[in-house]
């Protein structure tokens, strides 16, 4: 039986399986198991041929292919499952929808036919994709996982990342903030850089995405690969250390145009909130401990009756309203194929005065326009709008419930009365002070494939890709008193262009299949920047605008750009399906390093042997595949700035008491012509298991990242300035688990997938160095984390608590073992990290006749946060000078009866230090949370007859369980694994109803 490659038809299933089919009454009516003969022709050979096509369910098939064998002549199913084909008398119909198994039909004297294909649920001949071509997902030698619509189609995703997290093994997708359109770090198989970004290489139908993906609209996505191991990301060679995530969108399908109009609005709220002091015991606590004058008793019963005070989580909190709107446009005929789409999304954020827009559209089209020539063009051009960037959360938690909101005669919103507490309102800040950045994206890309011969094609592929991104800000004088009001205006484009030219070579000689690529690269990329800031301004009702307003000014402006050359060479051999070797090797040349440094080498090699394909399996029929794999490569790392390598000077000026200033100059970089790539060397063994409707992957891995890119500093009496080294080692090592099945199949289909990762991450060398200290906050007591060899990433350098004297006094564990309540430096011991061990995800899916239900569950384990919000909630040092956290006075030394009760120390007691970098402010931050429950619901066609419509309703992050104190164990501010403030992701409801005509 001919089986049709499911990557010709994967939009269909994946646009369409959600759309209602056909009456209760048919599929109640239809037959069980053959196709039944209804009526049978008289006379001419060529006939008309009627059919309906159903799913075992009962539901029909849009959009299967119906073929007439041996002949080029075919059609496709309608809105209904039906077709009609004109075939000869005796004439046989290959029928074929992804996702199930292909039929072949002889038509005999039938006219009229109803055809059930069967689900296949294993999958095994779907089509991945690579880098620079396709590949059976059987014969894969390399670490690859794949995310199809299928497994997100029930559930509101508003961002691209949110597809990967908690559904590939070995990738960490976290959320870096709740604030609507805030960025998601990305990890796979771990951190990989110490200098340098550690975010994964994105390649969107073949064009390497330099802009992100926050332009994006995800229903236009196919499917996203996920490159794991180095025999698949070191065809990227240069680009591919931190893995590859390859983005396929959709595109048209024969057949006349079909409209799909999705809408949901979802209502979000903050989830989990810090209990706090209201304004009675805030005032009753002040005087408790500062004395009873503090605040004077008419202003106490004021508090108490309500009168007077603030509760500023409910002052700047609300109910944010997400609106999102998708239409699009397909269809086509055997020679061209398209698709049209449009998305709005305006996000408001659960706190007021904060909300996120982007507005995009979509033109796919793909043309036979020979028999030697297919031309493709994709372009995506996208509208991003974000106003502020949310409330500060620090503020908010801190701020004292008893103050009055701002002066009655200047309108300045005051800071706090009692100087408890340092900072502007949080509440004037969103009111005064706005912000407003945009970004305007384009992606476009044309493809032209010569079909040389039969096994050879020429793809030539040009790309570009734009992105000018303006931002703005103001601040008034009315924020505080005191304040000086500003302006900043930003402008940064940035421009990418590539063009790809792929000779590929196939052939199969008898039980041999050997596939050959040759690829010639090229790119470049220039950057521009503008920014002009102002202070003290005249007149504040322009805002932003207008530099010539401000007394105080400044401008800058910037350029680079940098290039990059490749080429590339890869076979893939296999023989019966049974034995696979792939190997590979990229050249890249940098324009960012000089001489001979400009080219960096890349191989790779893989092997893989499917042991259920020999002859001594083959008399079992539970085994369907058990392949394992193994692979060996080499991938690198040229992330550093444009002209990193040369010498550079700066400039100042200095009077030396005169009123003339003298211009000099000194090495703020020194030049560095020997640095050259880094590069990561990576092993993998895996295996891949399939046998009685479970399909179960394994992989083992290990990187390291030798020759790190890593600044120095030269000493301040040396001059100072800084300069690029080639030194330092980072590994990474750990495994993946992942398994899928169907546990229930039939009237009622339940398909769950379960995946694990554990990754172990370790600093080997620091370039001569003993530690590195990073996460430097001068106002809370100095670095909070430090980088040293033996120790993960982003470990956390601090104090270890051990409880309170007879005082209620802190005291902290000395490096002798001693105890003191005033610890040095040399106390500080490394403990704890940022990133998570273990990643887990678990994906539900049920469905019963028109009723759809999805369950998602992600966790995370083995990792912490430094809650710094908590510690300034319960602190009397640095910024909070008296407490706002309940717990904080009511279980505090001073408040307790009983003293081995209190949890917090005392109040009162002035020689207490409370230290930021405490591991008593160190939490786990292990979690488990349902980031999504939906339940949809299919119209019957026999009551929405003009279209198919598809009603859900669902919740994100509905609840989560975890042992961190903070708001969001997720979220994090400017460094991995520190809550100073970090925006929680709300909790959301979204109702949504889909529309196809």
């Amino acid at each position: 039986m001919k089986v049709i490659r499911k990557d010709k038809w994967l939009l269909s299933i994946l646009f369409m399986s959600l759309l209602p089919s056909h009456l209760f009454s048919q599929a109640a009516s239809m037959p069980e198991e053959q196709p039944t003969e209804i009526q049978e022709a008289q006379g001419d050979d060529d006939r008309k041929i009627k059919g309906i096509i159903y799913d075992e369910q009962g539901e029909t098939i849009i959009g299967a292919s119906v073929l007439i064998k041996g002949e080029e002549t075919g059609t496709t199913s309608d809105m209904d499952g039906k077709f009609t084909l004109e075939a000869p008398l005796g004439a046989t119909l290959v029928i074929s929808y992804i996702g199930y198994h292909p039929q072949e039909i002889k038509v005999r004297k039938r006219t009229t036919l109803n055809i059930i294909l069967k689900e296949d649920n294993q999958l095994l001949d779907e089509v991945v994709v690579v880098g620079y071509g396709t590949v059976k997902k059987s014969d894969l030698t390399g670490s690859v996982s794949g995310v199809s619509t299928r497994q997100f189609k029930n559930q509101p995703v508003k961002r691209v990342e949110n597809i990967l997290q908690g559904r590939t093994p070995g990738v960490e997708v976290t959320a870096t903030s709740g604030v609507p359109g805030a960025g998601m770090k990305v990890r796979v198989r771990g951190t990989t850089s110490i200098n340098k970004s550690s975010d994964p290489l994105y390649v969107i139908d073949g064009i390497i995405s330099s802009s992100g993906l926050d332009g994006i609209n995800p229903s236009d996505i196919q499917s996203m690969e996920v490159l794991k191991d180095a025999s698949s990301t070191a065809i990227y060679g240069s680009r591919g250390s931190n893995g590859v995530i390859l983005i396929t969108t959709k595109g048209g399908t024969e057949g006349k145009a079909s409209i799909t109009f999705d809408a949901s609005v979802g209502l979000s709220t903050v989830r989990k909130q810090y209990d706090l002091l209201n304004a009675y015991e805030y005032a009753t606590a002040l005087n408790d401990i500062r004395g009873s004058s503090t605040i004077p008793a008419g202003d106490l019963e004021a508090y108490k009756n309500g009168t007077k005070g603030i509760n500023w989580t409910d002052l700047i909190t609300h109910t944010g309203v997400t609106q999102d709107y998708r239409l699009s446009i397909s269809g086509g005929n055997a020679k061209v194929k398209y698709l049209v789409s449009g998305n709005m999304l305006d996000q408001e954020a659960v706190t007021i005065e904060t909300n996120y827009k982007r507005y995009g559209v979509r033109a796919n089209i793909d043309a036979d326009v020979k028999p030697w020539l297919t031309i493709s063009a994709k372009m995506n051009a996208s509208s991003l709008h974000k106003h502020n960037n949310g409330a500060n959360w620090f503020h908010i938690t801190n701020f004292s419930p008893t103050m009055e909101m701002k002066d009655a005669e200047t309108g300045v919103y005051n800071r706090d009365p009692y100087n408890i507490a340092n900072g502007s309102n949080p509440y004037g800040e969103l009111m005064v002070n706005y912000s407003d950045s945009y970004s305007y994206n384009l992606n476009a890309n044309l493809t032209l494939l010569f079909k040389i011969m039969k096994g050879l094609t020429l793809s030539v592929q040009g790309g570009y890709d734009y992105d000018h991104s303006p931002s703005y800000s103001f601040k008034s004088k009315l924020e505080a008193p005191g304040a000086i009001n500003s302006m900043n205006n930003t402008s940064n484009t940035h421009n990418y262009w590539q063009n790809t030219n792929n000779l590929t070579w196939q052939r199969q000689f008898g039980d041999h299949s050997i596939t050959t690529m040759a690829v010639w690269e090229i790119s470049r990329s220039w950057d521009t920047g503008l920014q002009a800031t102002g202070s003290n301004l005249n007149n504040e009702s322009v805002g932003y605008w207008n530099i010539a307003n401000a007394a105080i000014r400044n401008a800058s402006n910037s350029y680079t750009e940098a290039s990059l050359a490749s080429g590339i060479i890869r076979a893939n051999y296999d023989y019966k399906k049974r034995y696979f070797i792939t190997a590979a090797l990229r050249a890249d040349g940098s324009s960012k390093f000089q001489g001979n440094n400009k080219w960096g080498y890349f191989p790779s090699a893989a092997v893989a042997w499917d042991i259920a394909k020999e002859g001594f399996m083959s008399d079992q029929h539970v085994l369907e595949q058990l392949k394992l794999r193994g692979s060996f490569g080499v991938t690198g790392n040229q992330d550093i700035a444009a002209y990193s390598t040369l010498g550079m000077l700066s400039g100042t000026a200095y009077g030396w008491g005169t009123s003339t200033a003298f211009t000099g100059y000194w090495g703020n970089q020194f030049p560095t012509p020997g640095i050259t790539w880094e590069k990561t060397y990576q092993y993998d063994l895996g295996v891949d298991l399939s046998l009685g409707g479970f399909n179960i992957t394994f992989d083992w891995f290990k990187k390291m990242t030798k020759d790190l890119l890593f600044q120095k500093q030269v000493p301040k009496y040396n001059g100072g300035g800084t300069y690029w080294v080639n030194q330092g080692e980072l590994n990474n090592t750990g495994v993946e688990f992942s398994v899928n099945t169907f546990p229930v199949k039939g009237t009622v289909t339940w398909e769950t997938s379960f995946n694990a990762a554990y990754v172990k991450n370790e600093v080997t060398d620091l370039a001569g160095s003993d530690f590195v200290l990073t996460a430097n906050y001068s106002d809370l007591g100095g670095a909070m984390q430090i980088m040293k060899p033996g120790y993960p990433m982003g470990s956390f350098y601090v104090y270890q608590w051990k409880g309170f004297d007879d005082k209620g006094t802190n005291l902290y564990q000395k490096a002798d073992g001693s105890l003191t309540t005033s610890p040095t430096s040399e106390d500080l011991e490394v403990k704890g990290q940022a990133s998570p061990k273990w990643t887990l995800g678990w994906n539900n899916t049920i469905s019963w006749k028109n009723w759809t239900v999805n369950v998602f569950f992600n966790a995370a384990t083995g990792y912490n946060r430094l809650n710094i919000s908590r510690y300034t909630t319960a602190s009397m040092t640095g910024n909070s000078r008296f407490v706002t956290l309940r717990d904080a006075y009511f279980k505090g030394w001073d408040h307790v009866s009983n003293k081995a009760e209190a949890t917090y120390p005392s109040l009162t007691n002035t020689d207490s230090k409370n230290y930021a970098n405490s591991d008593f402010w160190l939490e786990d931050a292990s979690f488990v949370k349902l980031k999504n429950i939906s339940i949809s619901y299919r119209i019957p066609k026999r009551v929405a007859k003009f279209a198919s419509i598809q009603l859900s309703v669902s919740a994100q992050d509905l609840f989560t369980i975890t042992r961190y104190k903070g708001m969001d164990p997720e979220v994090y501010t400017s460094y991995d694994g520190l809550d100073y403030g970090a925006y929680p992701i709300p909790r959301t409801i979204t109702f949504g109803a889909k529309i196809r005509f």
